[in-house]
């Protein structure tokens, strides 16, 4: 299938290319299919997390160990069910990323963020997603 993208231009994708978020993302319900891409390397670092359905919503993506995080996750009985999640090996983490623009401050001002307290979980053998909201972090020595 073909999709439109602002990013990438047109791309075509296998339908098994495409992570369902049945619930979609918080406050973006609306979205709920999209597919992955990354820059042409052997261990890209940055992914970016494209809807299928519209062209311009895409956000970057990392593993949380970029940052040095290592997150210990417990999923509600509902949440591994939306999951589909028998194996904890079959999920990974991911963190949403996006630059923080200013008013007054040029481009090497800007301030990369991560949104730590809200991460992915996708289940990597069923293509299936959710976002978590985590109340606290706990973080550890």
């Amino acid at each position: 299938m073909e999709i439109q993208t602002s990013s990438f231009g047109t791309q075509t994708i296998s339908s098994d290319d495409i992570l369902l978020f049945p619930k979609g993302l918080i406050g973006l319900e609306d979205h709920t299919q999209f597919t992955l891409f990354h820059e042409e390397s052997e261990n890209p670092t940055v992914h970016w997390l494209q809807s299928t359905t519209d062209a311009d919503f895409l956000m970057s993506i990392i593993p949380p160990a970029a940052l040095g995080i290592d997150y210990e996750i417990e999923l509600s009985d509902d949440e591994a069910e939306l999951l589909k999640l028998d194996n904890a090996d079959d999920a990974i983490v991911l963190l949403i990323v996006y630059k923080q623009y200013e008013e007054n401050k040029g481009a090497s001002d800007i301030d990369l963020k991560a949104i730590v307290k809200a991460p992915l979980i996708v289940n990597t053998k069923d293509k299936l997603g959710l976002q978590k909201s985590l109340p606290k972090l706990e973080v550890k020595d």
